[in-house]
């Protein structure tokens, strides 16, 4: 089963273009564009230029791990090809095939994201509640999905993505051991904002990811109904 996934994971990212998703009809938000990435890499760079190299290599590690996450979610998203509906497969399966695609691309993401922290931790001593929050942001980063719902979909792209990974950036900012009375403000800020704000933008995409699954996994000729 593992190895049905990954080869078929490797298959997808290689023959899926940014051409084929538009002519397909499969959304891309204003995040899904290399202007954020870009965004993101001039601030490690001014970094570097400041001489902060430290910070710079700790911050490269965080961001190369985001951004190959977003390139995959881009390379691998959420739909079925031609043949899955002309080979012998009914609704169901084909509604299982998605599901375990989706759980096994969110999981492989989920693994980079924890030997992220494990470094971060370790290499580069992290405070440990910086760590729990960047892995719990990584988490809901890696199963985002492009959904069909034009709303959800644009709340995705440009409100809950970079909101995830500039606020696992701001952990930095936390010291690595004897936190003052600011410091334990901003943690229950930032738990705060991950709570209310960030994990019912995650939910209402996941539910939206389930809507999806349900519409992709009907006939060909349903799914242009949806």
């Amino acid at each position: 089963m593992f190895k049905k996934m990954l080869s078929d994971y490797i298959l997808t990212g290689k023959n899926t273009h940014l051409k084929d998703m538009k002519r397909n009809g499969i959304p891309l938000g204003i995040g899904d564009i290399a202007i954020f990435p870009l965004c993101l890499q001039l601030m490690v760079i001014i970094r570097g230029i400041m001489g902060y190299r430290f910070e710079m290599i700790r911050d490269t590690i965080l961001l190369l791990g985001f951004f190959f996450i977003w390139v995959s979610q881009i390379k691998h998203p959420l739909k079925l090809d031609r043949m899955h509906y002309l080979c012998p497969m009914d609704e169901k399966e084909r509604g299982a095939y998605l599901r375990n695609a989706f759980v096994f691309r969110g999981c492989l993401h989920t693994m980079l994201v924890v030997v992220i922290c494990l470094i971060l931790y370790f290499t580069f001593r992290a405070n440990v509640l910086a760590i729990v929050y960047i892995l719990l942001d990584g988490i809901m980063y890696s199963f985002l999905s492009n959904v069909r719902d034009r709303k959800r979909d644009f709340i995705r792209a440009v409100f809950l993505k970079p909101a995830l990974f500039l606020s696992a950036y701001l952990q930095f900012a936390l010291p690595a051991t004897e936190l003052e009375k600011d410091d334990y403000f901003f943690i229950a800020c930032s738990f705060a904002f991950l709570l209310l704000v960030e994990l019912p933008m995650f939910v209402s995409i996941i539910k939206a990811v389930k809507s999806d699954i349900v519409c992709i996994s009907k006939s060909e000729e349903d799914l242009y109904k949806c």
